[in-house]
């Protein structure tokens, strides 16, 4: 293992090297059905995953456990050839695919969906391991879901059960995935601060913080909003008035204070769709930056994992796009927003 960010990001150099091409996804689409598309994925570094994932499981399960097993190896790698305060940094980083992982299950839970609907778009890559994430999907219930992550001491667990039973008040779905965030970005700057995190890292995580809060407003547009608790402080694009007249008013003129800023071409979007693909656009372009401005910094890893986090978006996207014969051309559109 290495304390040292130039030794780990040559590591993460030679893995970004193995990232699908163009070429790729120019087969991928060209593909005639769904059995090609395994074909082609099959000559890809996901090869051994997907050999693997068709013994245990066929057709589109095997994509989704492949791809699901290659993101978690590749992501929780990183973290076997580092160590010290880059260990701490990185481990910090994965931490982001724990609270999507809840969030997934919650929803699934939330909407009577069963177990197998949530595990094929989980991101297996922080501390809840496979088999965990497994069990809390099998859970009957938010509660007893919270009372299995509680006796994991996850960063995450005290939070998830204070926010499962509001939820059973009130039912508020939403309120409880903020819930959630709030306590991410909490334990994201509070450990940011005790490792003396660059400037430029800890502009990332707020940049991040105010996408947050401008896609909760931008989805709650022109609705009566009453919880005050929706609004996730500690960003600094976003404050508390540009949150609430965003809210108030689902005319184009509410999104002005966002000119001139790292979010001025949501303005220009006509659906919500196309405002979370910019906002996506926009942090992978801050994760970028962070890595160009630093070669020898925690950058270098932060980008390569939200470029494949997007590889394994596209794949499973692709992958249900050839199953359910989608044409082409939708395909394409679908991808480009993915």
């Amino acid at each position: 293992m290495s304390s040292d960010f130039g030794y780990i990001n040559a590591r993460i150099r030679g893995m970004k090297a193995k990232l699908l091409q163009n070429e790729f996804y120019t087969q991928a689409l060209a593909d005639s059905d769904f059995r090609a598309f395994t074909g082609t994925v099959a000559q890809t570094p996901y090869m051994a995953d997907l050999e693997e994932a068709q013994a245990r499981e066929p057709g589109l399960g095997s994509i989704d456990r492949a791809v699901g097993e290659n993101f978690r190896r590749t992501a929780r790698s990183i973290l076997d050839f580092s160590d010290g305060r880059p260990h701490d940094l990185l481990a910090l980083f994965l931490l982001r695919y724990d609270l999507l992982n809840l969030k997934t299950l919650a929803r699934a839970k939330h909407a009577g969906r069963g177990a197998d609907s949530a595990l094929q778009v989980v991101l297996p890559a922080g501390d809840l391991r496979p088999a965990l994430i497994e069990t809390l999907a099998a859970a009957p219930d938010l509660p007893a879901m919270a009372q299995t992550l509680a006796v994991t001491k996850h960063p995450l667990s005290r939070s998830f059960s204070a926010a499962v039973r509001r939820y059973a008040s009130d039912g508020e779905l939403y309120a409880l995935e903020l819930s959630l965030d709030r306590a991410y970005f909490k334990t994201l700057l509070e450990t940011l601060d005790s490792l003396d995190a660059s400037r430029e890292l800890r502009r990332h995580v707020q940049r991040e913080l105010d996408a947050t809060n401008l896609s909760t407003a931008l989805k709650l547009r022109g609705k009566v909003v009453q919880n005050d608790e929706l609004y996730v402080p500690g960003g600094r694009e976003i404050d508390r008035g540009t949150f609430d007249a965003i809210i108030a008013d689902a005319s184009k003129s509410a999104l002005a204070p966002l000119s001139g800023g790292s979010f001025s071409e949501v303005a220009n979007t006509d659906s919500l769709s196309e405002a979370d693909a910019v906002i996506r656009r926009v942090l992978d372009q801050s994760a970028h930056r962070l890595a160009l401005s630093d070669p020898l910094g925690p950058g270098i890893a932060l980008d390569f994992l939200r470029r494949k986090e997007a590889e394994m978006a596209r794949l499973r996207l692709l992958a249900r796009g050839k199953y359910y014969q989608v044409p082409r051309s939708q395909l394409e559109r679908e991808l480009g927003h993915a």
